[in-house]
């Protein structure tokens, strides 16, 4: 539900170089081995190198956003951005975006109210880095806008906008926006209104263009494993020929005081959550950002949050939020809490005044624990280049250009006083600066059926007009990465299987360690614990889950509250969540602290209390969850689908969720069926255990030895899966409540496995069918042509253990369009099938996919996540090493095969959800 504003809560420490020898790249800054240089056309370059990392995060960042969009034409920025990607004078229309699939791992695109932000992915590769620089260069200096691609992008715009409105608090925000701002400044939503955006004339596209993408109002920003020399280098060459200009005035966000707004109280009825929030807002303020940058965490931390023990431990909501938007123009704070129909509204507004404006002051404990706890998430920006590259960029923005700012405010953060903190929360948090803002379900009249209006025959818009496409790629070039990235592969799959320990006890558990050096200094651990069998788990689906969430809150020696300390002491954390007919434990912990953790955590697990006051609190919580309507579109869709496939009784672990059902059994639940539980299955006969990160292997082993080799249970155990089922083609058009967007949801069976032969070819089929939004075959069929979505995705899931696979689609479409995207789907695939695919697009995509497994193999964090599935499937990394050799012989012919073999476009199952469709039944099998 909540928005993720910028908090003061991030951090980096990263190693950085000198540079020479560039005439016209000067070093300006250098701060905390972060390094600011600067070209003779004034564009500014900020390096952060970080060896360790196995990507570079690259954004270039210009000064203007929708503050700056002329009155009368609101979204110009927006829409300029979604056109910068149609081509240049000299890498001319599809072939810019196939260039940036072809050099990146992700590229994307965001305008804001300050700014307007090209982010780009890559490996730590010349070449990759090279092209992106150079593809930037052409952005910002010889951009093509083209007049024929207006109308698209204009629906697809919108399509996002309709995103927006369907999210409720996206929704109260731009209200209350709207009451402190009007329809200027903050008030005009950086996404357009359709009436503005049609209104744009190509001149006014093209003069906001020149004015404001110059080399002097931007910045690039990169992030992670690079050759300073060499980047600086390619921008030299790239960026210093374009000449700086002279840059408008940036528009001024008003004086922002709370007092003068008249409107404070707002309302949202959309979608079924019910939530009260208070939000506190006033003018500038820089000084007390850093108290009220812990402000979520004081008052809605579990379980010492004052206002999670005042609301949630006594039952008056069911849960509690708080975020921050800390900006030069303005501060706010958001406190809310999340509620139940059984909770009284009224309780709830006067519990969150009283828990906020009247707090009792906090005391040093309290603050010294967020302080610990906004300090490791600091030390963990060291390891994450897109992270630390997103913090530098954001501000750049918010602090005009002072991007070192930020130390300031970490240093801010820790050199707080307790009695500073209270006097900043104090002061600020008021009924002066209080807003209200309601969200409750949509109402009853909003639920019925509507009738559809008869759908006009769609225009084409003029991106579908006849052009010269331009020549693609030669497959060659895309074979020769293939090549290469298969050799490096094997390098490191070989390397990787070398240093990973393999065993297991006598009692059956395996165990992988992989001793290694992880880039944020921390070590892994992944406990899964398998057992029972369909017959003896047979209604205890919620028993399995208040059992796993219960597991680490309490022990007989240690309370939650000495749990949370302990995580926050060693830098980690410790989860436990069902899965299955088993539970999966993560724990993770710097890595000086980790075995003294570790030990901790397996004493909680070994000795669990079970508190009666924490199973009464999940229970109460869980039960206000259920207790919801479930009428939104996504929601509506899934539960539809899930009916319609289902092939088991109600009360076997595999049935899908039925809300009722599930109220049922979590009201008959009680402690001791969970202890009884825990008693007779948890056990770690068909169990695994992977640890990755820094320590000694030798003395690892025997500690897990100690630890696991005699907990044992004699209770059949049977793995539970799920068979292939054939089903029929059909189409339902389900009723859901009133939104922008409907949800169409569809699955075609196929009797394939992980292991099958054929896998390799259908992944490659569903990256071509899906994979990017914009270029693939669904991408340019949905989106781009007709701009019935603003986003779609495409999945094959293959079964782990069984022959049994489906291709999955999913798209969230303008309501009453859910026939367009069934018959695009179909011609899609009916093309597929007809034509198949081309070498080109076989090439790409296995040159793209070998690209993002490399990527994968060069983070240890990502292999650990490997080692607990090849345990239980009795494989290794040789596994992956075969598939990538499936993947790199894969011819067209192959692809094709494989199309014409398994997808059946008739046997498509298709649920749609919207306002136009009509009511479902409630499963009752």
């Amino acid at each position: 539900m909540f928005m993720r504003f910028k908090q003061l809560t991030l951090s980096l420490c990263l190693i950085g170089i000198s540079a020479s020898g560039l005439a016209q790249t000067v070093l300006v800054k250098n701060q905390q081995n972060i390094e600011e240089y600067k070209l003779d056309n004034g564009f500014r370059v900020i390096l952060a190198p970080n060896d360790r990392e196995n990507k570079v995060f690259v954004n270039t960042v210009y000064f203007t956003g929708s503050l700056n969009d002329p009155q009368g034409k609101g979204g110009l920025a927006h829409l300029l951005e979604h056109l910068a990607f149609k081509g240049t004078q000299d890498v001319k229309g599809d072939e810019f975006q196939r260039r940036l699939d072809q050099y990146t791992l992700m590229t994307n695109a965001s305008t804001d109210y300050y700014s307007t932000k090209y982010t780009n992915i890559v490996r730590p590769e010349k070449t990759a880095l090279d092209q992106i620089i150079y593809l930037e260069s052409q952005r910002m200096d010889k951009l093509v806008l083209q007049e024929k691609f207006v109308p698209s992008e204009i629906n697809i715009v919108m399509r996002e906008r309709e995103v927006r409105m369907d999210q409720p608090f996206a929704v109260l925000m731009d209200q209350m926006w709207k009451a402190a701002y009007g329809n200027k400044s903050l008030g005009r939503l950086p996404i357009g209104d359709l009436n503005e955006l049609k209104s744009i004339k190509m001149d006014e596209l093209n003069k906001f263009y020149r004015a404001w993408y110059a080399p002097n109002n931007a910045v690039m920003v990169v992030a992670g494993k690079f050759n300073k020399a060499d980047v600086l280098k390619a921008i030299d060459e790239n960026f210093s020929p374009i000449p700086a200009r002279a840059i408008p005035e940036q528009a001024k966000v008003p004086l922002l005081d709370s007092s003068n707004i008249k409107l404070r109280n707002f309302m949202v009825q959309k979608g079924s959550d019910l939530a009260k929030f208070h939000i506190y807002m006033n003018g500038k303020n820089e000084k007390i950002q850093p108290a009220l940058a812990l402000s979520p965490y004081l008052y809605t931390l579990q379980p010492s949050g004052h206002l999670y023990k005042s609301m949630v431990e006594t039952g008056i909501a069911t849960n509690v939020e708080a975020t921050t938007w800390l900006n030069p123009d303005f501060n706010l704070v958001f406190m809310g809490a999340i509620y139940s129909p059984t909770n009284d509204s009224n309780k709830i507004e006067s519990a969150l005044i009283s828990g906020v404006e009247n707090n009792a002051e906090f005391n040093q404990t309290e603050l010294s624990r967020v302080k610990n706890l906004v300090k490791n998430a600091a030390d963990s920006m060291l390891s994450n280049s897109v992270a630390v590259g997103s913090m530098l960029s954001e501000y750049v923005v918010s602090n005009k250009g002072d991007w070192g700012q930020y130390f300031k405010d970490q240093q801010a953060i820790q050199s707080l006083s307790v009695s500073d903190t209270n006097k900043t929360l104090k002061e600020f948090l008021t009924p002066a600066h209080r807003f209200s803002g309601d969200i409750k379900p949509t109402p009853e009249d909003q639920k019925k059926a509507m009738q559809m209006q008869k759908d006009p025959a769609q225009k084409k818009t003029l991106d579908q007009t006849v052009e010269q496409p331009e020549p693609l790629k030669d497959p060659s070039v895309y074979k020769k990465e293939v090549a290469e990235y298969l050799a490096t592969s094997k390098t490191y799959l070989d390397a990787t299987e070398k240093k990973i320990q393999r065993g297991s006890f006598k009692n059956g558990m395996q165990y992988a360690l992989f001793p290694t050096q992880t880039r944020d200094n921390k070590t892994y651990a992944t406990l899964t614990v398998d057992f029972g069998t369909v017959d003896s788990l047979f209604n205890q689906s919620e028993i399995l889950d208040l059992t796993a969430y219960l597991l680490l809150r309490a022990s007989e020696q240690y309370s939650l509250q000495d749990i949370a300390d302990k995580s926050i002491d060693a830098g980690g954390l410790a989860t436990a969540t069902a899965d299955g007919n088993g539970m999966t434990i993560q724990i993770v912990a710097k890595k000086e602290k980790f075995e003294d953790f570790f030990k901790y955590i397996i004493e909680v697990m070994k000795n669990p209390k079970f508190e009666q006051s924490q199973f009464d609190l999940i229970k109460s919580q869980s039960l206000g969850d259920l207790d919801r309507p479930y009428t939104e579109p996504d929601v509506v869709a899934a539960m539809t689908m899930a009916r319609l496939l289902e092939i088991y009784k109600q009360g076997d672990l595999r049935h899908h969720f039925e809300p009722e059902y599930a109220k049922t059994q979590l009201k008959a639940a009680t402690t001791d069926q969970v202890k009884a539980l825990y008693k007779k299955f948890f056990a770690m006969n068909h169990a695994e255990i992977a640890i990755t990160g820094d320590y000694d292997a030798k003395n690892m082993q025997k500690l897990l030895k100690k630890e696991f080799a005699n907990w044992n249970s004699h209770q059949p155990y049977q793995r539970i899966t799920s068979e292939f089922v054939k089903y029929p083609g059909q189409k339902v058009h389900a009723l859901s409540e009133q939104r922008e967007f409907g949800n169409y949801s569809s699955i075609l069976t196929i009797p394939v496995g992980v292991d099958n032969k054929d896998a390799a070819a259908l992944v490659i089929f569903n990256y071509i069918l899906g994979d990017s939004q914009l270029s693939s075959r669904l991408g340019q069929e949905l989106r781009e042509k007709n701009a019935l979505v603003y986003g779609f995705n495409s999945d094959i899931d293959l079964d782990a253990y069984q022959e049994s696979g489906a291709l999955k689609i999913e798209a969230n479409y303008t309501a009453g369009k859910s026939a367009q995207v069934s018959e695009v789907v179909h011609k899609v695939l009916n093309e597929l099938l007809a034509k198949g695919v081309t070498e080109q697009e076989v090439e790409a995509a296995k040159a793209s996919i070998m690209k993002q497994r490399v990527t994968s193999l060069e983070d240890e964090r990502v292999i650990h996540r490997m080692l607990n599935s090849q345990l239980d499937r009795n494989k290794n990394m040789s596994s992956r090493a075969q598939r990538d050799l499936e993947f790199a012989k894969l011819s067209k012919a192959d692809v094709d095969a494989v199309i014409k073999k398994y997808i059946q476009p008739e046997r498509l199952v298709e649920v749609a959800a919207d306002q136009y469709g009509q009511p479902q039944k409630q499963s009752s099998k």
